[in-house]
């Protein structure tokens, strides 16, 4: 049984969206706030990995000396924002408030343990070999743990069992992983083409991302809803 209708989900999902935005500006002031600074110097981080890669001096590019700790509150923002729009999805508009930061060290060392962990099974197998379709063949593999992120969020215990069937899975793969990923080409690609500047395909981009953690929270609905019956 298809416990995830795809078309269903990217309509709820927006739908959801669209009726709880100020509750998601007001969820996103705080994590905004502190990746500011590591976002106001990603152009020389990007510039840097680029001169890296192509294997060149780098030298020449000067990042602040404070990157480390931009970097860290990045990343707080990133779980603060994803924990609290999960939260938003589950348990309602009463769980989360702008007065009411993540400060839980379980939590966080949980959501950052299991962000090392799908990034380390998706990346070691490409390094290894080179074939960069390994990283698709990973992500589909380990995708149901993903759903975890959302347990971490609820605050209830992490299961690494799901028994979804195969088509559950597959769909679960395509509304995290490819859908999103071909928007952003194809966003990007088109807004080129037309000479939109960069603004507009990292708008897109952030209302993918944005969608993306409400989808995860609906397919969570759908997958403990149809295993609890």
């Amino acid at each position: 049984m298809n416990a995830l209708p795809i078309n269903k989900i990217i309509l709820a999902s927006f739908a959801f969206a669209l009726t709880h935005w100020k509750k998601i500006v007001e969820i996103s002031i705080l994590p905004i706030a502190v990746s500011l600074p590591f976002l106001f110097i990603l152009p020389q981080v990007f510039e840097l990995m680029e001169v890296v890669y192509k294997g060149g001096q780098v030298a020449d590019i000067v990042l602040p000396e404070s990157m480390l700790l931009y970097l860290v509150l990045f990343l707080y923002g990133y779980l603060s924002l994803s924990i609290n729009l999960y939260r938003l999805v589950i348990l309602g508009d009463q769980s989360v408030s702008i007065k009411t930061p993540i400060f839980n060290l379980n939590q966080i060392g949980r959501f950052i343990g299991l962000t090392l962990i799908v990034g380390f099974v998706t990346t070691v197998p490409v390094m290894v070999t080179g074939i960069g379709f390994l990283q698709l063949i990973a992500y589909f593999l380990i995708i149901p743990v993903t759903l975890n992120f959302v347990n971490i969020a609820i605050q209830q215990p992490s299961k690494y069992r799901w028994n979804l069937n195969f088509v559950t899975q597959a769909n679960l793969f395509l509304l995290q992983a490819i859908i999103p990923a071909l928007i952003g080409m194809i966003v990007t690609v088109l807004f080129s083409a037309i000479g939109l500047p960069d603004f507009f395909v990292w708008a897109v981009k952030v209302i993918v991302f944005y969608w993306s953690l409400v989808n995860l929270a609906m397919c969570y609905q759908l997958i403990t809803a149809n295993t609890s019956e």
